[in-house]
């Protein structure tokens, strides 16, 4: 593995969880909580959405293995969905990959800060497809323990940046601003993309090769 692999894994898992992009509709949801049950509910998120990573990171593999599909096809598919979320990102749309307008909706009128840090914190905003499919593609590259835990520590450092952004979200929004966090989610969004068909095309190519 090297060096660029490893920025790879860390830059692309970062920007699936995309720990700017979350702020927008996390204020929302954190307005019903106080300050103390708001806390709590973003590491109680924090702790959900890394046990439901950690699960498909170690057993995705071995699921996709007994269904028989190979590797570039696990890339190919990441690579699609990766890119979906790009260009939502790109045009600031609704994430696919995150929740609808409707389940939005229901969760902030959940008065019980459990219930929200399940969902839709944990499921879908943290542990969405997106980062389940990003994870599964990853770990399957190298079937080695080294690997294994590069991706474990890249996924904790994108969820641990989400923490972060979650707890200090208004000073956030206050400085950037919903502009300057639009911009950058788009950026964000372009770099997704661009790392998307490079995943389909080194997929491809590896099938090429190996016809």
């Amino acid at each position: 593995m090297t060096t660029d692999y490893i920025l790879t894994v860390f830059i692309t898992i970062f920007t699936v969880v995309d720990p700017l992009g979350l702020i927008p509709v996390f204020i929302p949801i954190a307005e019903n909580f106080n300050k103390k049950d708001r806390k709590r509910l973003i590491f109680m998120s924090f702790l959900i959405a890394t046990i439901i990573a950690s699960i498909f990171l170690l057993l995705g593999k071995k699921l996709f293995g007994y269904l028989g599909i190979e590797f570039n096809a696990i890339y190919i598919v990441g690579g699609i969905l990766l890119f979906l979320i790009g260009l939502d990102m790109i045009y600031a749309r609704p994430r696919r990959s995150k929740s609808s307008p409707e389940e939005k909706e229901d969760a902030i009128d959940e008065e019980d800060y459990k219930e929200v840090a399940v969902f839709p914190l944990a499921i879908p905003m943290l542990a969405g497809p997106g980062t389940i499919a990003t994870l599964i593609m990853f770990s399957s590259k190298h079937h080695t323990t080294a690997n294994l835990v590069i991706v474990f520590l890249a996924m904790l450092f994108a969820f641990l940046s989400a923490v972060v952004a979650m707890l200090f979200s208004d000073k956030v929004l206050k400085v950037l601003g919903r502009t300057g966090i639009n911009v950058l989610d788009r950026v964000v969004g372009l770099i997704l993309c661009s790392l998307a068909i490079q995943f389909i095309i080194n997929a491809i190519v590896s099938i090429i090769r190996g016809i």
